[in-house]
């Protein structure tokens, strides 16, 4: 009985070691795979029409942005001109009559 269990012990370690060596050849081989996989992956172009597209949407919508603050900033540059003019003209006339001591400072 005892050489039936050893037999059956012994039998058991060897499928053990065949499943073993069989799922090891199995990894081997899909390791293999991958790393061919990986290396054509890099070499691959990627598509980048859809990353070209959103930049080129991107700068218009900049452009657009900047073209607006351009127009602002020259709208109040004009509103300072004018504005500048006239208080110019006011402390002239302001000037003038605290000179000639029609108003006193």
């Amino acid at each position: 009985m005892a050489s039936d269990i050893q037999g059956s012990v012994q039998a058991m370690e060897a499928e053990a070691a065949k499943v073993l060596e069989e799922a090891r050849s199995k990894a081997s081989d899909i390791l293999l795979k991958a790393r061919e996989e990986a290396r054509s992956m890099s070499f691959a172009e990627l598509p980048l029409d859809d990353i070209k597209a959103e930049c080129d949407r991107m700068v218009k919508d900049a452009e657009q942005k900047a073209a607006t603050d351009i127009q602002q900033a020259e709208k109040q540059a004009d509103d300072i001109r004018s504005s500048a003019g006239v208080k110019t003209d006011q402390y002239t006339k302001l000037m003038v009559s605290i000179v000639r001591g029609e108003k006193t400072a």
